[in-house]
């Protein structure tokens, strides 16, 4: 049994889920992302729903013991992906999160009584800190987190870290890393002259060499997961990529042969050995 959280990217989730069903797996994923982009991404529309995780954070803050079971929100997609899906107005529900003293726990008691029915539970939560990405992180088993090529990384990585420091000492609850996903880190299109760099050219100005390059970021990222996460995979840049969120189609399905492709089976094949040796 697997749980995503942590600084989720959704196209990592999507893909991952992709593979994950085409292995013949039971696969849900619950998007508590506002954006609802994991939602969008499996070909439903939040504004077509009448509910949705907003709701069911609600329920269970304001009367929890009469409100619906998770199970209540789940949506059967195209792809043979379940979803729990997302809407914009998750913004709103956050406040109402603080009136409740089990906040933390609402999403991990509402898994408890479905986990049964899957072999994975993916849950893409929101790049930013607050109530919905501690939820994800103490239901999960395992977090995944996810790191774009660029310079926030380092300073996301350390924000995560203080989270997961806080969650231990404030909650006594352990938050285990099981992987870390480096996306798109050989973007070959990176190497485009900056404006600055042709001013400088054209000037015949010699530019000091600055520490913080983005190569120097990922060196310094790399060095230090790779002593304190287990599992590193890096994807190399897709081509079909968008175009399969765009579609609502796993990059397996749509584009088997996609660059892409032998990092995300590599991060697929990690989680589901999850499954099998499970905590």
């Amino acid at each position: 049994m697997h749980h995503k959280g942590g600084t989720g990217k959704t196209t990592s989730c999507l893909q991952i889920a992709g593979i994950l069903k085409n292995l013949g797996r039971r696969v849900l994923i619950i998007d508590t992302d506002p954006q609802a982009n994991a939602t969008l991404g499996l070909g439903v529309y939040p504004e077509s729903l009448q509910k949705h995780i907003y709701h069911y954070y609600i329920q269970q803050s304001t009367s929890p013991q009469s409100s619906p079971p998770l199970s209540d929100f789940i949506i059967k997609t195209i792809s043979g992906i379940d979803i729990v899906p997302s809407h914009l107005d998750l913004v709103g529900a956050e406040a109402v999160l603080y009136q409740n003293p089990n906040r933390y726990h609402i999403l991990k008691n509402g898994i408890q009584q479905i986990k049964n029915r899957y072999d994975h539970i993916l849950i893409d939560t929101p790049p930013f800190l607050g109530q919905f990405l501690m939820n994800g992180m103490i239901a999960a088993d395992y977090s995944v987190m996810v790191f774009s090529s660029d310079i926030f990384a380092i300073a996301g990585y350390d924000n995560i870290t203080l989270v997961i420091r806080d969650i231990k000492e404030i909650l006594g609850i352990n938050i285990h890393i099981g992987m870390a996903i480096l996306n798109r880190w050989n973007n070959p299109s990176e190497k485009k002259e900056t404006l600055l760099e042709k001013i400088q050219h054209l000037f015949g100005l010699k530019p000091e060499d600055k520490p913080g390059s983005l190569q120097e970021i990922r060196n310094e990222l790399e060095k230090r997961i790779q002593t304190e996460i287990p599992e590193i995979v890096i994807i190399a840049e897709g081509k079909e990529v968008s175009q399969s969120i765009k579609k609502g189609i796993p990059l397996i399905t749509m584009a088997p042969d996609d660059p892409a492709m032998p990092g995300f089976t590599r991060a697929a094949s990690i989680i589901d050995s999850w499954r099998i040796g499970g905590r």
